[in-house]
């Protein structure tokens, strides 16, 4: 799972990240809170031999 902030409320809620051959990804996705639609890019940092770890997310709003 990756911790994503919405860019709306400002909470914060995890998703499920796209596989690693699918990096760099980006998904709209309504907030788990408020609702409000975002959209939130995953990309790769660091060893693919690590699973989710070296997978991040940021959130932005359509708006942004």
């Amino acid at each position: 799972m990756v911790s994503v902030i919405c860019p709306t409320c400002f909470e914060e809620f995890e998703v499920s990240p796209p596989a690693l051959s699918e990096l760099p990804a980006e998904w709209d996705y309504d907030c788990e809170v408020c609702c409000r639609p975002m959209v939130i890019a995953f990309d790769f940092d660091g060893d693919e031999e690590e699973e989710d770890g070296g997978i991040f997310a940021e959130a932005r709003g359509l708006g942004a």
